[in-house]
């Protein structure tokens, strides 16, 4: 098998983004976490327009770098593509055992 042949596969096999998981997973690294999330801004004649934001955050709070998209599917091609690499992660689930079930707001 050829290195590129073989980087492919490990590409297809890997957990990438996509339109089920995107609002709870993303891909870490070290101390950096990309992810997506949904954003807005002023359209014309006052309409709200929805905006999809790849953000790259240090440490959890420190935002180092954002994208902007107007749709999902640019957004997950975009994730996908600069951060695919990187360690896939489902935020959905804490590693104290924890999760969304387990927040106080429940």
């Amino acid at each position: 098998m050829t290195r590129l042949c073989w980087y492919v596969s490990k590409m297809n096999s890997k957990n990438l983004v996509n339109a089920d998981n995107w609002t709870f997973t993303g891909f870490k690294s070290s101390d950096l976490l990309a992810f997506i999330h949904l954003g807005a801004e002023p359209g014309p004649e006052g309409k709200v327009e929805m905006l999809y934001l790849v953000t790259l955050l240090k440490a959890q709070e420190e935002e180092v770098f954002q994208l902007e998209f107007s749709s999902l599917p640019q957004a997950i091609d975009a994730i996908n593509e600069r951060y695919g690499h990187w360690e896939f992660a489902d935020r959905s689930e804490r590693l104290d055992g924890g999760g969304c079930g387990t927040c106080s707001a429940h």
